[in-house]
């Protein structure tokens, strides 16, 4: 395999990263990119770029931000270097620029995965992150399964990984459940607002049920168009969580989209495992909450009154649970970490047993 030196010499090494590491891209052999949609080598996209002609202006623009996407290897090396270029700079008040517009490295292993080291972005004054970043830091050594987690709500134009030349560098491991779980929804979907790339429900999920996902929480723009959920019917999935509540722009539209998007699903795959979610900042109206969840939970009603055994309703109120709630978000919507554990917590036994049945772990 050729180093990225070999490949373009306009990809140049910055000085303070260490010479002796060799540069190869992320996109090809042996490394594989987990969670992201195929199209040409070196493009990072959450959707086909052939699809999102199709897609509203918002969702064509959100597809480049990488929630949910990862990349795995496996080697030996005692050292890393990183070298990647954001779409963007990123300067949300809300949100911290690692969990924007960082990466997270784990260890992964048949018994649990362990998180090796946060990479935080690199700043530039007053003005967000810097678009080129150069990241180098101590690996455990011995050969070991890395995966290395991708922005949440930023894109890379670029990315090399660099490893000592005597290093191993090899396929990474596979998960357990190589068919995606697919999420679909808002901007609490997508990861908004994760202190880290890890941290968000759908990456602690994957990592507790050692499962493959991919994350279409589309900030703003995740409104149960028929389109996105034709796109997603075609997808080998092993199951799919429905939760784009926040995302209607009203109780008419809630109740005008969402049993059709769900049915579109179901009749293209009548035995998947689909988990209905509700609003998890319910308190910010609970009266508005209530008559959306109502309408939510009437899709769950009439699937089950069909006869459909691989559905669950899930109440968004329950998310947060009965203390500290205003710890479990940053602005009374997006969650904290504190959130996206709760909101993990309450999903994990319901998808392992749709994933692999009651009593079986």
């Amino acid at each position: 395999m050729k180093s990225i030196a070999e490949l373009d010499p306009n990809f140049r090494i910055p000085e303070e990263m260490p010479q002796d590491l060799v540069f190869y891209p992320a996109w090809e052999e042996p490394f594989s990119v987990w969670g992201l949609a195929p199209n040409r080598p070196g493009v990072f996209c959450r959707l086909p770029e052939s699809f999102l002609p199709e897609c509203s202006p918002g969702v064509q623009e959100l597809a480049w931000h990488l929630a949910g996407g990862c990349v795995r290897f496996t080697t030996d090396a005692e050292r890393i270097g990183i070298l990647f270029t954001l779409r963007d700079t990123g300067n949300m008040p809300h949100f911290t620029a690692c969990g924007q517009s960082g990466l997270e490295l784990f260890e992964e292993t048949d018994e649990g995965p362990r998180q090796i080291k946060t990479v935080l972005p690199l700043m530039q004054d007053g003005h967000g992150c810097r678009k080129e970043q150069a990241r180098s830091f101590a690996l455990p050594g011995g050969r070991r399964h890395y995966c290395l987690v991708l922005p949440l709500y930023n894109g890379l134009e670029r990315l090399l990984i660099g490893l000592p030349g005597e290093a191993v560098l090899e396929a990474g491991r596979a998960p357990r459940v190589q068919e995606p779980i697919v999420f679909y929804g808002s901007s609490i979907t997508q990861g908004g607002c994760a202190s880290k790339p890890g941290s968000c429900y759908s990456n602690i999920l994957a990592r507790r049920l050692d499962a493959n996902t991919v994350n279409l929480g589309f900030s703003g723009n995740g409104k149960g168009e028929e389109n996105m959920a034709r796109y997603i019917a075609s997808l080998g999935m092993s199951a799919f969580v429905l939760d784009y509540d926040n995302n209607a722009p009203d109780e008419a539209h809630l109740a005008a989209t969402h049993a059709r998007f769900f049915s579109i699903v179901r009749e293209a795959q009548p035995e998947l495992p689909v988990l209905i979610l509700s609003k998890p900042d319910f308190d910010v109206d609970p009266e508005i909450s209530a008559r959306r969840r109502a309408i939510v939970r009437a899709t769950w009603e009439e699937a089950v009154r069909r006869g459909d055994r691989h559905v669950w309703f899930v109440d968004g109120e329950e998310f947060f649970g009965d203390k500290d709630r205003d710890l479990c978000t940053v602005d009374g919507s997006h969650p904290t970490d504190i959130g996206f554990l709760r909101m993990a917590d309450r999903l994990e036994p319901l998808l392992r047993e749709a994933l692999f049945g009651r009593g079986k772990t």
